[in-house]
């Protein structure tokens, strides 16, 4: 017998995966495993900054400028599925981290709002847009 949640249940749990991967490799400076999160067209907007980077060339330079320090957290998704199509959203905690310093500091907390498309290689990501809603700790450019 099938299970008709199941389907939505194993979305979600990709979704996830993805968004896991997404912090991970931006966290370690993978800028392609880190781009590779999105569509070939995929964006990424940085709502308070007003900065887009489309296509994986242009966020596959931004990873890189970034380099190592930063640690992504992802809490409390909501994610909805629709056939071939989704969205989710999430809170964000960002946190930098500092070779002398023993414990992360709290940079900033924010949001995500994500459309998804479900590829032949999985779930895509087609826009992330982020919104930081503070700036802690250090003050410099913020990385989401």
């Amino acid at each position: 017998m099938s299970d008709p949640g199941g389907t939505k249940f194993a979305d979600w749990q990709a979704i996830r995966e993805l968004t896991a991967t997404y912090n991970r490799c931006f966290d370690k400076s993978d800028a392609a495993g880190w781009a590779g999160t999105f569509l070939e067209s995929g964006r990424l907007e940085i709502i308070d900054q007003e900065v887009t980077y489309t296509g994986r060339d242009q966020l596959s330079e931004f990873c890189r400028s970034r380099g190592w320090g930063i640690l992504h957290m992802t809490l409390d998704p909501e994610v909805t599925v629709d056939g071939d199509h989704a969205e989710q959203r999430c809170n964000l905690l960002m946190f930098r981290r500092y070779e002398s310093q023993e414990r992360p500091t709290l940079l900033a907390t924010g949001r995500y709002s994500d459309r998804l498309v479900r590829t032949s290689n999985g779930w895509r990501f087609a826009v992330r847009q982020v919104q930081l809603d503070t700036r802690l700790g250090a003050r410099e450019e913020v990385s989401p």
